[in-house]
């Protein structure tokens, strides 16, 4: 008997496929009920390598062993003509059926039941559901040194009230603007579009601490509560007055506390105050502008707390946060491994941190893993289901894995959620810069950006977003206004990159060649300003081995960046560029193939495509990736009608080159 035939006789094939369509079954159940118990990710890998493990077992075992009437007996005990196929056939047939019911039920449940038709449970909004605004504290130590002190403990109150399920809490950036107000509460209240507003003041005196609290019911202006805690100053008793005032406000404003939200608000994440102390000093460097300066105190701060408390998982979180703060801002591969290596030692000790979640989230999506990157956000709002953050992290990771109306809701959501916190704006606003759907994606980029700007006027990023805004209008003069408003208020690597660029497609570019240096001296090993500075140079008559030497720094800095991300398309076709100006063309289309593919050809990978021919003297291929971009994006007309390097390729026939008009 062929070995073929001794299985079928022996039932192999039907337990097979029984334990195939069982064991995808559970790990279906598994992935939709463990993230409801928080549960760490590595039960559903556990669960699946045991499952792996188990499936040439129980072919073993129907080899070895048949089932019979009689019971369970040895496979050579049974007579050559005896074939377990014919009795199992019927039972088996039954029990698949049953179970692949079972899973489409279960997908349904998951797709339509579970979810509702505006995107799921993550973006419900229950009518009914109480807010609290909890603006900054007043810093009452005679010392303006203990203000670090007085801001973390608002925030970290802020922190235990946002986990309390059924409370909406205002986001930290939309109440910061309230420091010192002197507005009316109900104003504020009506500003915020909060039932509640909590105030409060910290005052620190040798030994001792005392917090006092007051929360104001925004459509009467009374108060509704208010208590004073005079305490001997350690860490057990911080925690122990910021879990009474989170118990208090969630009575006050009958709010019902679940058994998760007792365990988190509960929760003492160190009993050393100088290790809090350290933490608190870290944190508000880190809410600061970002820049190397602040940064670099906040790594300080987070790595003393850590000394002092090896097992405190907010400091590691401190400095996860700083890593990848510092990674972003400059593009260091050693900070992007430093980070997540935080990120880890933070989770192993307090699996349960949402802000490491989202910090992990961040991470694993500059990572390009954009799925695992889902999976941390997801947890991270399965605690706390309207965390700003978490819906902005959520929204930029949908929209780099294609899934653009999810996106937008997550994003949309944000702004909702917190109507004052121009982050949100802003995130919203570069959203719709690279949605390419037209005109109106443009406006909706506008309109947002001046969002930003009416909500923060001070901030050198907002004005520098605006500018990008309405480079993409093709409206140059706001552009170039709204960058250099962007340099007075802040110089910044963006600000003088994007001030370079609009020399450059004025022709001025000895100008856009400084403003690039002064970009490299801010970010030395962000290989955008290199790569800007070598194409200006490439036009400045005797800079031909400066621009050469440019792009070569450029490469050295931006192929590391694919050990971190390999499905980094815009990095990808920037390359590309470099190399094809480095005397690397084979390298070159290698590349812009990649970031095409990547990229799903995206209007951007397809203009960098045409400066790559176009360097390469493949005009009519060229000609062909720029209509293609044109198709897509007519926005992309306007770059085209710019660049020095396609001034010979120009074609009436791309596109209107008229810009759309607000």
């Amino acid at each position: 008997m062929s070995l073929f035939s001794e299985l079928q006789r022996r039932g192999i094939f039907p337990v097979a496929a029984a334990y195939a369509v069982v064991g995808w079954l559970l790990v279906q159940v598994a992935d939709v009920m463990l993230p409801a118990f928080n549960a760490p990710d590595w039960i559903l890998r556990s669960g699946i390598i045991l499952l792996a493990i188990g499936f040439p077992i129980a072919l073993a075992l129907a080899w070895l062993f048949e089932i019979t009437p009689e019971g369970v007996k040895r496979s050579e005990e049974m007579p050559e003509d005896y074939s377990s196929v014919a009795p199992m056939n019927n039972y088996l047939l039954v029990f698949i059926i049953s179970v692949l019911a079972a899973a489409v039920i279960l997908f349904a449940l998951d797709r339509f039941a579970w979810n509702d038709q505006n995107g799921g449970s993550l973006f419900e909004d229950p009518a009914e559901k109480r807010s609290v605004a909890v603006l900054p504290f007043a810093n009452r130590s005679a010392s303006q040194d203990d203000l670090f002190f007085t801001e973390g403990i608002h925030d970290d109150l802020l922190t235990r009230l946002a986990k309390i399920t059924s409370l909406r809490v205002t986001s930290r950036t939309s109440v910061m603007r309230y420091r010192d107000t002197t507005l009316p509460i109900s104003e504020i209240a009506a500003d915020l579009g909060v039932t509640a507003i909590l105030e409060g003041g910290v005052q620190r005196f040798g030994d001792q601490v005392r917090i006092n609290a007051q929360l104001i019911d925004s459509s009467s202006d009374e108060h509704i509560w208010a208590e004073t805690y005079d305490r001997k100053l350690t860490a057990d008793n911080l925690f122990a007055i910021q879990t009474e005032i989170t118990r208090a406000i969630a009575k006050a404003l009958q709010t019902a506390l679940t058994p998760d939200d007792e365990q988190r608000i509960e929760r003492i994440p160190t009993h050393n105050l100088a290790a809090y102390e350290a933490y608190l000093k870290g944190k508000q460097y880190l809410n600061r502008r970002y820049s190397e300066d602040s940064l670099r105190l906040a790594l300080v701060s987070f790595y003393e707390s850590a000394s002092l408390d090896p097992g405190f998982a907010g400091a590691y979180a401190g400095e996860c946060e700083t890593q990848l703060g510092w990674y972003r801002l400059g593009g260091d591969i050693n900070r992007f491994k430093a980070g997540e290596s935080a990120c880890q030692k933070a989770l192993s000790i307090d699996p349960h941190m949402t802000e490491v979640r989202i910090a992990l989230g961040r991470l694993y999506r500059h990572a390009g893993d954009y799925e695992r990157a889902v999976g941390e956000i997801l947890q991270a709002l399965a605690v706390e289901t309207e965390n700003v953050d978490a819906l902005m992290e959520l929204g930029l990771t949908y929209q780099l894995q294609g899934r653009k109306a999810e996106a937008e809701q997550a994003l949309v959501r944000a702004t909702e959620v917190a109507p004052r916190n121009w982050q949100t704006y802003d995130i919203l606003a570069l959203f719709y810069q690279d949605y390419y759907d037209g005109p109106e994606a443009w406006r909706l980029a506008l309109k947002n950006s001046r969002k930003v700007v009416e909500l923060n006027p001070d901030s050198a990023s907002a004005y520098n977003n605006l500018g990008t805004s309405y480079h993409r209008m093709g409206q140059y003069a706001e552009a170039i206004a709204a960058w250099d408003k962007a340099l007075e208020l802040e110089p910044s690597r963006s600000a003088y990159t994007n001030r370079g660029l609009a020399y450059y497609y004025d022709g001025h570019f000895e100008e856009a060649a400084r403003m690039q240096l002064n970009a490299i001296e801010l970010a030395p090993s962000d290989h955008r300003a290199w790569g800007r500075l070598a194409e200006s140079w490439r036009f400045v008559e005797g800079y031909e081995q400066e621009s050469r030497e440019a792009y070569e720094s450029a490469i050295a800095l931006a192929e590391p960046q694919l050990e971190i991300n390999e499905k980094d398309w815009k990095t990808r076709g920037l390359l590309a560029t470099y190399y094809v100006h480095a005397d690397r063309p084979q390298d070159a289309l290698k590349m812009i193939d990649a970031a095409l593919r990547l990229s799903d050809r995206h209007p951007e990978a397809l203009l960098y495509q045409a400066l790559v021919l176009n360097a390469l003297g493949d005009f009519d291929g060229a000609k062909q990736a720029l209509a293609e971009a044109v198709e897509k994006d007519p926005g992309y007309q306007l770059y085209i009608d710019q660049d020095p390097d396609l001034n010979d390729l120009q074609d009436s026939d791309l596109a209107p080159s008229e810009p759309p008009q607000i």
